[in-house]
């Protein structure tokens, strides 16, 4: 096996030559093979002298990106080129002896039905459509495909009228007109240079929902909203979601839109959640269909955000995008804040943060911890589609938070309004926002602080704290484990700190706020606060004001208080993690004193349970045991994984059968949903029921039972039945079969749902289950293919059934690799993160790991498995040696 070419950043040179503006003409045949005729003006970008007048040495040759084409014609200038002018290795097209500046003319010819990978251009239940980022618009025709090279672009498309009634692509329309044959074309122009990879085309018969609407500030805009015609009425919460996002941005960062028409294609078949192409958005469907009797209120919150994050990305990564790739979270982490605030902004704000760690925990935490662990900013890559990591994205999103802290509200929209004036239309770095964030004199962020961006490992904090009787004064120290991160060294971590008695009295600092935002930026520190009472208790890192490990010595009284009497929403929610977490650690130390131990947690939860204070939404937070990959994140290595997957068991089930009662109380006097339609409080609401009838599932109660099935079958919306089906799959009988049935042959022609009715049953940890699951693999409705069902039932048993998944015999290892055996060649990028999966048993015993190893070494047997698949291989073979 050759060695992976590998990309550094240290390597970057600006590019010798660019592109000043794209014509290309889309022609697509009757019989779904497309020409494309690109004429694209390319000049030397490199300066001809030095600052002394001295001639520098200039490129003759440019080498363009070109994968897998086909070429009719290759044209300079009107004249076609012979063989001695260029070559061609079916990766680069290299141009020789070229002027500084040129019109190259090429003609390729594409089978968009064959490409199953669905990078580049392919065609999806009749729908032709493009995913070009990273790398993709190599592969529909040649051109230089790196970020830094910034285009207009005009284009043409033409189809048959029929097949093919909607024509779209970047920018405004310019023109459109029929054509001989039953054919027509329409011509889009976009006056915005951007890089390639924000290139899109749709074409197909497609549906569609429009609105015109009026901004705060005045602009007019007319919104378009493109899907498969039989789910056309389902698409009326997106179409609210993306005006409510462009009211947001003006109102909230001062940002309007920047044409005349925005739209949005929804599609069937995409690996990504979605794709921000300049106001041509292509979403994954399962983020923009949504209907009451279809989605759930978690699907509707998902719709919200991501379209959100796409629509901002309009500013963040567009108007303003990344020098190169290893820039990929200037883009990303930022515009994941802004819409993490436009969900908070529009929602419960504290429930909102809480949901933001939860992932940021469940996902990004351990793959620090793993081989697949890098900086935020990576500092080399083989395949770059493997750095679209929760590194990058929502540890990214933490580092824009700690700015926002530092700052404070005024002084971060006034950095946002310096980044953006100074770099609109320009292809920057990380280090432009952090200098653009420092120049008003707050903070400097391009030091020290900057370490985040290239610093790999979660931070490690130990806090204490103690009252001088004397001195009347309250102390926190703070120490960091600097050996926790690599390289190691001292970060720069915000502290939001408030300090409250067990009353709930909340303690005024000399400022007269009730809140200090303390830094530490060496490896320890320490604050004395004066006139301070005996029984103060630090409430640390509200808003979990930096992402890090850190612990303080509380007692279970003082976890109460702050439980029931902190101001932060977060912090209430920390004081019940870190009591699951000591259980937890206990069950797995000390099994036979849980109960006992237990004791003091159960007391708490039932206060929870009865605040009258709290919403239904915040009580199910604090009510809901973590899952075990997050409890797994503070253990040490080795993991001894089965001993770990009995101790969650086990304080479920004690922690369930103590709360029993309490459940079955609120649930005959609990409040009821006004509207079996999404909004934030009947979400809620059904959230904590949900909670409620999950925990009594675990009891084998027949009438219990009976009353679940009969309230999956009388759900008025998707979220009640879901609630039912998944308290109905704790247990395998024929309660569960009769419901799984009657799901299937109720919504077998809505894909979407049929992705729900595989993942409930990738979570079904009952005796027999992994047989279940292996049978659903070869079932007629499982599509391998079609990323979002390759998804809901592999990747939900992997990530989210660790019974199954890490069973001893590595039976769960086993199905898993042949079923992304299945996808290795003709999706790599879906086969390169379902992967990424394994990683987590680098921590674990030598028998798992060597099972894993001898499945990887099978993968990596394969013959022609692309780069992304061997980079990932060969990371998780180090990890688990």
């Amino acid at each position: 096996m050759t060695a992976l070419n590998t990309i550094r950043l240290a390597d970057y040179q600006p590019p010798a030559f660019t592109v000043k503006h794209h014509e290309i003409k889309f022609e697509l045949q009757n019989h779904g093979e497309v020409v494309v005729s690109h004429v694209q003006k390319i000049v030397r970008s490199q300066p001809s002298h030095d600052e002394s007048g001295w001639e520098l040495p200039q490129d003759k040759h440019v080498a363009l990106h070109a994968e897998h084409l086909a070429f009719d014609l290759i044209e300079i200038n009107g004249k076609a080129l012979d063989a001695a002018e260029y070559e061609y290795d079916g990766a680069q097209l290299l141009l020789k002896n070229v002027a500084d500046s040129f019109s190259l003319h090429t003609v390729v010819r594409l089978k968009p039905d064959d490409n199953k990978e669905l990078s580049g251009l392919y065609r999806s239940n009749g729908i032709y459509c493009t995913q070009c980022e990273a790398e993709g618009f190599r592969r529909i025709t040649p051109t230089l495909d790196r970020p830094d090279v910034l285009a207009t672009y005009r284009v043409r498309i033409e189809a048959d009228q029929k097949t093919c009634p909607v024509l779209l692509s970047n920018g405004n329309p310019e023109g459109q007109g029929e054509l001989p044959g039953g054919r027509h074309y329409a011509q889009w122009y976009d006056p915005h240079p951007k890089p390639s990879y924000l290139f899109a085309l749709v074409a197909g018969n497609l549906a569609q929902v429009s609105r015109r609407i009026t901004t705060p500030k005045g602009k007019k805009i007319s919104l378009n909203l493109y899907t498969e015609p039989a789910f056309i009425n389902q698409t009326a919460f997106a179409m609210q979601s993306l005006i409510d996002a462009i009211h947001w941005d003006e109102e909230r960062f001062g940002l309007s839109y920047d044409l005349k028409q925005f739209n949005i294609v929804a599609i069937s078949d995409f690996n990504m959640g979605a794709m921000e192409n300049k106001s041509l958005n292509i979403f994954n469907t399962r983020f923009v269909l949504a209907d009451t009797d279809t989605a759930t209120d978690e699907d509707y919150h998902g719709i919200r955000a991501v379209i959100g994050h796409e629509y901002f990305h309009n500013w963040t990564g567009n108007r303003v995008t990344c020098r190169d790739w290893f820039q990929l979270s200037l883009k990303e982490g930022l515009t994941v804040f802004r819409d993490q605030e436009f969900s908070a902004d529009l929602g419960e704000r504290s429930l909102e943060r809480i949901g933001d760690v939860i992932r940021l925990r469940a996902m990004q935490f351990p793959e620090d911890a793993g081989p697949m662990s890098h900086p935020v900013q990576p500092q080399e890559y083989a395949a770059i589609d493997n750095f679209y990591t929760a590194t990058v994205y929502e540890k990214g999103a933490e580092i824009i938070r700690m700015y926002h802290t530092v700052l404070g509200e005024v002084a971060f929209q006034q950095g946002m309004k310096r980044y953006i004036e100074r770099h609109d239309g320009q292809a920057v770095r990380i280090e432009d926002f952090a200098q653009a964030m420092s120049d008003g004199g707050e903070y400097d962020f391009t030091g020290q602080f900057f370490h985040w961006y290239t610093t790999r490992g979660t931070p490690k904090i130990t806090f204490t704290s103690s009252w001088n009787q004397h001195e009347r004064s309250f102390t926190v120290a703070a120490m960091q484990d600097i050996e926790a991160v690599t390289p190691p060294r001292p970060l720069v971590i915000p502290i939001r700190l408030a300090l409250i008695n067990r009353s709930g009295r909340l303690y005024r600092f000399a400022d007269g706020n009730y809140e200090q935002t303390l830094l530490l930026e060496k490896n320890s520190a320490t604050w004395t606060f004066e006139r301070a009472d005996a029984d103060l208790i630090p409430v640390l890192l509200q808003n979990f004001s930096a992402p890090v490990y850190y612990q303080h010595r509380y007692d279970n009284d003082e976890l109460a208080a702050i439980v029931s009497h902190a101001p932060d929403g977060f912090a209430r929610f920390e004081a019940m993690q870190i009591l699951y977490r000591r259980l937890f650690e206990q069950a797995l130390k000390k099994p036979r004193e849980l109960r006992e131990n237990s004791a003091a947690l159960y007391d708490i939860m039932q206060a929870v349970l009865a605040h009258d204070k709290r919403s239904e939404a915040e009580k199910a937070l604090l009510l809901e045991i973590p899952a075990l990959n997050t409890l797994l994140n503070t253990l040490p290595d080795p993991v001894n994984m089965s001993a770990a997957i009995a101790a969650h068991d086990r304080i479920v089930r004690i922690l369930a059968l103590k709360m029993r009662r309490n459940w079955m109380d609120w649930l005959e006097t609990a409040p009821v949903a006004a509207s079996p339609k999404y909004n934030v409080k009947d979400a809620g609401i059904r959230k904590l029921r949900g909670l409620a009838e999950k925990t009594l599932a675990l009891f084998e109660d027949e009438p219990f039972r009976q009353q679940l099935l009969a309230e999956y079958q009388n759900a008025d919306n998707m979220t009640t039945r879901m609630n039912a089906l998944l308290a109905l799959n704790c247990q395998h009988d024929a309660h569960r079969e009769t419901a799984l049935a009657d799901f299937l042959e109720r919504y077998r022609a809505l894909p979407l749902v049929v992705d729900k009715w595989f993942a409930v049953q990738a979570k079904d940890e009952s005796e027999g289950a992994l047989a279940r699951i292996t049978a659903l693999a070869e079932d007629a409705e499982f599509h391998p293919d079609n990323p979002n069902r390759f998804r809901a039932l592999v990747s939900t048993l992997m990530q989210q059934n660790p019974a199954v998944f890490h069973a001893e015999d590595g039976s769960g290892y086993r199905f898993a690799a042949g079923q992304i055996r299945r996808v290795l060649l003709s999706n790599p990028q879906i086969a390169a993160r379902m992967l990424n999966g394994y990683a987590i048993v680098s921590r674990m015993d030598d028998a798992r790991k060597a099972i894993v190893r001898a499945e990887l070494e099978a993968l990596a047997a394969v013959e022609n498995i692309s780069v992304d698949v061997r980079e990932v291989l060969e990371r998780l073979q180090r990890g688990l040696q």
